[in-house]
């Protein structure tokens, strides 16, 4: 032999770097994981405003405010919360550099971007649902956040945004997510 490896040796060696690779990365994404562990669902509550409803966990606290629910935690009050209101999507895609008008899924794009320029987000994944609504996850400042947004007419989007310290409050986005309803 040449110096060189057996093909054999040299796939296992392939692996096991790969195997420390994903092992490094795991662990890295763990350590971004703080804060307290959310609390299992134990049923949910529902409230409305003028705009929409939702059917959100029981435990979180709720404030019903002009065209808009905001909504914290007690376990991680400073972590753990969320919003549900109006977003204007034109005004979103213009302050990122964009231009209007655009798709949908450009709009949480922009969105992110917006939170990404300002130092505080970092852009996960998306994806489309039903019905032309966009679904989204990234890294916060202290944690993880999710944001759902649904067009409403041409330029105005319902914008449910959940933030937790960690990716154990992920269930309770999806809660929030699926209990959201709006009138006509």
């Amino acid at each position: 032999m040449s110096g060189g490896l057996d093909p054999g040796a040299a796939t296992l060696l392939r692996v096991w770097r790969l195997f420390v690779l994903c092992l490094v990365a795991t662990v890295a994404v763990a350590a971004c994981d703080s804060g307290p562990q959310a609390p299992p669902i134990t049923g949910s509550d529902l409230v409305c405003s003028d705009d929409f409803c939702v059917s959100y966990p029981v435990g979180w606290e709720v404030e019903v405010g002009d065209g808009f629910l905001a909504f914290t935690h007690p376990d991680a009050p400073d972590q753990a919360f969320a919003t549900l209101g109006f977003l204007n999507m034109e005004a979103v895609v213009v302050n990122a550099g964009g231009s209007w008008p655009t798709t949908t899924d450009q709009v949480v794009r922009s969105f992110w971007q917006l939170l990404e320029d300002g130092g505080v987000a970092t852009f996960g994944a998306l994806e489309r649902l039903t019905g032309g609504a966009f679904r989204s996850v990234g890294a916060y400042e202290d944690g993880r956040m999710w944001h759902l947004l649904i067009p409403h007419d041409a330029t105005t989007a319902i914008s449910l945004e959940v933030r937790g310290p960690n990716s154990s409050w992920e269930a309770h986005a999806d809660a929030f997510f699926a209990g959201l309803e709006v009138p006509g």
